[in-house]
């Protein structure tokens, strides 16, 4: 048998290291060919998060408003608006922004005042909440007291394919579901 140098091993190896311009290039080419493949589901995908977030956005305030009618034990309203929110803007009912503010009641010693407000359409004004009831109120155990049985306000994106709605009961439940689906079928469905 004859003896293996180890200068030759050495050489062998440093030969296969590395890769040839080619599967370079082959390598990039593969992985544009998949990015573009992939972009359209990609933005369809960041559309849908956008619709989540501001149906999250939504549901949070409404939960707010509903603590802090409970809190204060006074009567307080949330209210959507395409107004930047503040204690004077007028309540629509379809908006990009909401707002809350506590109500005065036959008491002239405590004023009505702004309590906080947010952007929801900071996504390029492409989703749009639209409600059945422009605004609602709290009473101080945190129920409904101007309102038919349910209060719908329907999320939805103009370059988006998702739509989620944001209920409350008359009890004050506050409940984010997917009115494409059925509730039956899925736990998040409407």
């Amino acid at each position: 048998m004859r003896p293996v140098r180890l200068e030759s091993i050495m050489q062998r190896m440093k030969k296969n290291l590395g890769f040839s311009l080619i599967e370079l290039m082959v390598g990039i080419a593969v992985l544009g060919i998949v990015a573009v493949l992939a972009m359209p589901t990609f933005s369809a995908w960041i559309q849908n998060s956008k619709t989540r977030t501001v149906a999250e956005s939504l549901q949070n305030g409404i939960r707010a408003a509903q603590a802090e009618a409970v809190s204060t034990g006074r009567q307080v309203v949330f209210f959507v608006t395409d107004v930047q929110p503040s204690l004077g803007a007028a309540a629509t009912l379809v908006g990009t922004n909401w707002g809350i503010r506590s109500v005065t009641i036959g008491d002239p010693n405590t004023p009505e005042r702004y309590i906080q407000g947010a952007v929801l359409a900071g996504q390029g004004g492409a989703v749009v909440v639209t409600t059945s009831s422009a605004e609602i109120r709290f009473n101080s155990i945190g129920r409904l007291t101007n309102s038919p049985s349910r209060v719908i306000y329907n999320v939805t994106n103009a370059k988006g394919s998702r739509r989620l709605d944001v209920i409350v009961s008359s009890s004050g439940s506050v409940r984010m579901c997917d009115p494409d689906k059925s509730i039956a079928t899925a736990a998040d469905g409407c």
